[in-house]
């Protein structure tokens, strides 16, 4: 599975993320994440291996209440979100 920061997000799929940042009091990264065929897959996984990670956040520690509504948000909007202290 390839992820990469979610790009051309429509007017309504920002303000809903503004949204969940500002109710939960978190910064909210919003990912976009598709498949690749198993060989490609293989090779990126060992190239990401030989980079290192990239995005360097500490999660935010999260209650259940906002990983549910952060859950809804993902499901509702096809992405991976993910919260980080800012």
């Amino acid at each position: 599975m390839l992820c990469d920061i979610a790009r051309n997000l429509g007017d309504e799929q920002l303000e809903r993320i503004k949204t969940l940042e500002q109710d939960l009091g978190l910064t909210i990264v919003a990912f976009s994440c598709r498949s690749l065929e198993p060989q490609r897959e293989e090779r990126l996984r060992k190239a990401m291996d030989e980079l290192g990670p990239v995005l360097r956040a500490e999660p935010a520690p999260a209650d259940e209440t906002q990983l549910d509504r952060i859950r809804s948000a993902e499901e509702a909007m096809g992405l991976s979100l993910v919260a980080v202290q800012s």
